[in-house]
């Protein structure tokens, strides 16, 4: 398994983060700067929303080519923050800086999650800010959707249940040790959740991406199972995970081997959250395509 969640030696330049074992890769291409990586085009561009892009690019470090992930954040507006980080230097106020922070706190705690790389902020007239995020490519892992879509058949079938079963309780774990370190993603989905299966051992280890919203405040922590268990069973597909695989990620995450009465009050509250989510999801879509169905028409 990669260093998955070794902790991060930091070094700055140039107002870029920059994990130490990096360094030198990029210092030798360049990119010692804000400016120098924010502005960089040669990248592939695999997606591209309003507040943000994803590039892939490569670079060449001891005769090796490494993939590398550049999330852009534009310019966003953060109002007295931005003073606040002039008054006083160290306050994140950026997506990607904050991104970065979470993954270190992530690995901190020994909890798996992608390689950090480096990040950066600049202020814009005081209360805007550009960022970025770097991460390293972090195959063999891929995502439990992508596993899911190309590769559904191992989890289907009774000679597969064993391995089903290990998948759960691998991502029940993983939920349980983030709440209990005082974490909360608030995407908690099968998109988010990287899966590195090794068919021979049948082992399966778990990462976490994509850390740009994770809660920290405790008082709200009754409520992380109920949040986190709502969004992954919306997204795992009812075709390969019935109700008992699904009873069976509650109890793992619980420990527990049988249900009292608050683990039945708690999974009504999980199945109701879930069925909103759905319900609220095919409200966007729709929404979404009755737009671009206007746009259309308006050509």
């Amino acid at each position: 398994m990669k260093k998955s969640f070794s902790q991060v030696e930091c070094l700055e330049s140039g107002k870029v983060i920059f994990n130490r074992d990096y360094w030198d890769i990029f210092k030798n291409c360049g990119f010692d700067s804000f400016d120098s990586i924010y502005s960089y085009q040669d990248v592939e561009i695999i997606k591209n929303i309003r507040d943000r892009s994803v590039g892939r690019f490569n670079l060449q470090a001891d005769g090796k080519k490494k993939c590398f992930y550049l999330k852009r954040h534009n310019r966003e507006y953060v109002g007295i923050r931005g003073l606040m980080a002039v008054l006083f230097p160290g306050i994140v106020v950026s997506q990607g800086r904050k991104e970065f922070e979470n993954i270190c706190d992530f690995r901190g705690k020994s909890l798996a999650t992608v390689e950090p790389v480096a990040t950066g902020e600049k202020l814009i007239r005081l209360f805007w800010v550009e960022s970025f995020l770097i991460t390293e490519d972090f195959s063999p892992f891929i995502s439990l959707e992508k596993l899911l879509m190309d590769n559904p058949q191992f989890l289907i079938g009774q000679k597969s249940e064993s391995e089903k079963l290990s998948l759960i309780h691998e991502i029940a774990f993983y939920a349980r040790k983030m709440h209990k370190e005082g974490f909360n993603h608030r995407d908690f989905n099968a998109t988010h959740i990287l899966i590195n299966r090794e068919p021979e051992s049948r082992r399966i280890d778990i990462a976490l991406f994509d850390l740009q919203r994770v809660a920290k405040r405790k008082f709200f922590r009754f409520r992380w199972i109920i949040k986190s268990l709502s969004e992954l069973n919306y997204t795992l597909p009812d075709d390969i995970f019935d109700i008992n695989d699904r009873i069976n990620l509650f109890l793992s995450y619980k420990g527990k081997s049988t249900l009292n009465f608050w683990d039945r009050l708690q999974l009504h509250w999980i199945r109701r959250k879930a069925a909103r989510i759905k319900k609220h999801t095919e409200k966007m879509l729709i929404r979404r395509e009755e737009r671009k169905s206007r746009g259309l028409l308006e050509r």
